[in-house]
Order: C-alpha cells, then sequence, then structure tokens
C-alpha cells in the first residue's frame, strides 16, 4: 500500500499549484499534552480570496517529524478554502467561507460553511461571532457550531464561548477557551468543552510564521 503521505502530497500539489507561485507559504507547527504533532501548510491567493493548504498529524514521538513521501506515519487532510469578504447589506452576516477538504487515504470529503460578523467594542477590543454548519461522508456525517469571541489587540488575547452538535449529540454542548499570544509567533490555547459524559480539558501551544 502506497504510503499515506506520498498519497497526499500530490493532491496538495495539484491544489496549490497556484497559490505557492507567489511564495507565500504559512507553516504552523502545535505539540499537543499527548505527545502527538498536528502540522499545518498553507498558501493563499490573495485575488481570489482563496487558500490551499495541509493538515497533518502524527503519533507520539520526541520530535516533530518532517514530512517526507516515505513518511507512512502520518496522516492529514488536502482542503482549499474560499472567502466571501463582503456579503449584501441586507445580511445580518458581514463575511461567509466556505471550506472543501478530502483525505486522501479513504476519499471522504467534507463540506462546510461559516457566517461571521465582527462589532467593534472600544478601541482595541473587538466582539466576532461566527455560525458553521459542516456535512461530511456524503451528509452521513453533520455538525454545527455557534461561537461567540472577545478579540483584545493589545495583549493577544481571545476568549471564546462556543456551542456544537453533532448528529451523534444533537444537543448544543457549550465549551469556553482562551488564546494567548506570548511572543512572536509563539500562542497557547487552553480550552475546557463538555462532551456531553465528561469534561474536556486541553493546553495546547502553536506556532506559526509567514515565509
Amino acid at each position: 500500500m502506497m504510503p499515506r503521505t506520498a498519497l497526499l502530497l500530490p493532491v496538495l500539489v495539484a491544489l496549490a499549484g497556484p497559490a505557492l507561485a507567489d511564495g507565500q507559504v504559512v507553516a504552523k507547527t502545535s505539540l499537543n499534552p499527548d505527545g502527538t504533532t498536528s502540522m499545518t501548510y498553507s498558501s493563499a491567493v490573495d485575488d481570489l480570496g482563496t487558500v490551499f493548504g495541509m493538515d497533518l498529524s502524527t503519533a507520539a514521538a520526541s520530535a516533530a517529524p518532517v514530512p517526507a513521501a516515505g513518511a507512512s506515519d502520518l496522516a492529514g487532510t488536502a482542503y482549499a478554502k474560499v472567502s466571501l469578504r463582503s456579503l449584501p447589506d441586507w445580511m445580518l452576516w458581514q463575511k461567509n467561507t466556505v471550506n472543501v477538504s478530502l483525505s486522501p487515504t479513504d476519499a471522504r470529503g467534507k463540506v462546510a460553511t461559516t457566517f461571521e460578523r465582527t462589532i467593534p467594542l472600544v478601541d482595541g477590543i473587538d466582539a466576532v461571532f461566527a455560525d458553521s454548519y459542516a456535512v461530511a461522508g456524503g451528509a452521513q456525517a453533520w455538525e454545527t457550531d455557534k461561537t461567540v469571541s472577545l478579540k483584545l489587540a493589545e495583549t493577544g488575547t481571545t476568549f471564546s464561548l462556543a456551542t456544537k452538535a453533532t448528529q451523534e449529540t444533537p444537543k448544543l454542548l457549550p465549551s469556553v477557551s482562551a488564546q494567548q499570544k506570548l511572543f512572536g509567533d509563539v500562542s497557547v490555547t487552553t480550552s475546557l468543552a463538555d462532551t456531553g459524559s465528561t469534561l474536556n480539558k486541553s493546553i495546547t501551544a502553536g506556532f506559526s510564521h509567514r515565509w
């Protein structure tokens, strides 16, 4: 069987080709408390409001792995995101985003859309409202998220209150999170989520850089 990453890379190249030509690449690596590593690579076509990229993950290891065609322990998803930067004035929402993703390892796709509105409260503090809907695997799975975030520009802090429902747990379940920018491109996110049976607590550190 062909290694997972070997299947993913051609898809990413096909999707991201026009974007990579602009030389704008964003790389983000997160080392999770359980030892797993999450990585994101993306590039944008600003004129089209489009982002192409790949999300990768790997099992617990002592160091973050480097994606390579022969790395069979990596799993991931290729994706494309299109943003409508301005919606009609009569709509409640200011902008809309459509996401399409594909996992080449199992040929399962996902389509999601998010509506968003930002309201300035005072100088340097914004409230962001978001409403998301997603279907996957030929509508066999669905989920919806509603989020209210408070962004403090001066301290680089974001507080969020969200609710989420899926086909497995149709009741909206709440969660809260706080993201703090530490220095440079490093940030830490703390979250507490109700899963319906227990509280899921997590702390993740992230690094992102554009070059």
